[in-house]
């Protein structure tokens, strides 16, 4: 299990002992999966369904309207009475009242099943039959109640040496030239969906070119054309840099009116990449910092 996913090896330790307590009778604890888009919580929760012997339902939580329609629509034709793990992606989106539910759902201490009442009837949980898991990149809106009854899984960003292995690892049949990954993974953005995004885009060049080789010359050939950069900045990335570069610091407000983005759309988007590899600071303003300057300098 997880032989093919590159990292997370705390992750993937915490999930073997859930597999292995599941094949030996016992039931699985709802598994919260915690961390910032794109780190692969729903690949490992897939492998994990898969490696306790259960086909998963996806379910994302922003289509769940309350629990009457949960129960009536989902629970009671396709999880109720069968072996079956779901995840419920986008978790913080849950509506309260099945919250609610569900913290009367999971407080088991230790028992196999659980009945709940639902409107005029009642809906059996069987942990022995299904595993409940859980996924989010918000982990401060879950309610505190429900996030104490779940085992926490918590994701880390990738090292450069990961992404490589990842890029790698999709498509084996690519040849890079020695040296040629570590600069690629250079050019992600620390996490595996973007690596897995790079490499589609190396093997679309390779069938474009009738090759399974990457060299150096070619991979500059593929980041002119795709407009491929260091730490995989964007274009509004840089034009923040080079604002903060020719304007000193500068408010939210002003960065703003300059850049023609919303604030919450530079608060939420812009500014993370950013703030992640180090090149803009906030104390109240904002500030490019020497390493900004530098990366500029390189574009």
């Amino acid at each position: 299990m997880f032989e093919t996913l590159i990292g997370q090896e705390k992750i993937k330790n915490k999930l073997s002992f859930y597999t292995k307590v599941k094949k030996s009778g016992g039931i699985t604890p709802p598994i919260m999966f915690n961390g910032a888009k794109g780190l692969g919580k729903t690949e490992f929760a897939k492998q994990f369904s898969r490696g306790i012997g259960r086909p998963i339902l996806e379910i994302n939580c922003g289509t769940i309207r309350n629990a009457a329609q949960f129960f009536e629509q989902v629970f009671l034709t396709v999880i109720q009475d069968k072996e079956i793990a779901i995840l419920f992606d986008e978790c913080h989106a849950l509506p309260k009242d099945l919250e609610e539910v569900f913290l009367t759902a999971f407080n088991t201490e230790g028992a196999k099943t659980k009945e709940v009442s639902i409107g005029d009837g009642f809906a059996t949980f069987d942990f022995t039959q299904q595993t409940f898991l859980f996924a989010t990149t918000e982990m401060h809106k879950i309610f505190e109640p429900l996030k104490d009854r779940m085992t926490v899984v918590d994701f880390v960003p990738y090292q450069k040496y990961e992404l490589a292995g990842i890029i790698k690892n999709k498509f084996d049949w690519v040849n890079y030239e020695s040296g040629l990954l570590d600069e690629i993974a250079g050019t992600v953005r620390g996490n595996a969906r973007s690596a897995v995004k790079r490499a589609l885009e190396i093997k679309a060049y390779c069938n474009i070119k009738n090759t399974s080789n990457m060299t150096f010359k070619r991979w500059e050939d593929l980041k002119v054309t795709l407009d491929i950069r260091p730490f995989g900045l964007s274009n509004i990335e840089v034009e923040i840099l080079k604002t903060l570069k020719e304007h000193g610091e500068c408010s939210l407000q002003m960065l703003s009116a300059i850049t023609g983005m919303s604030r919450s759309a530079l608060q939420k988007d812009a500014e993370n990449n950013l703030l992640r590899c180090g090149f803009l600071k906030i104390d109240g303003k904002r500030h490019i910092t020497s390493k900004g300057q530098k990366i500029l300098e390189t574009l």
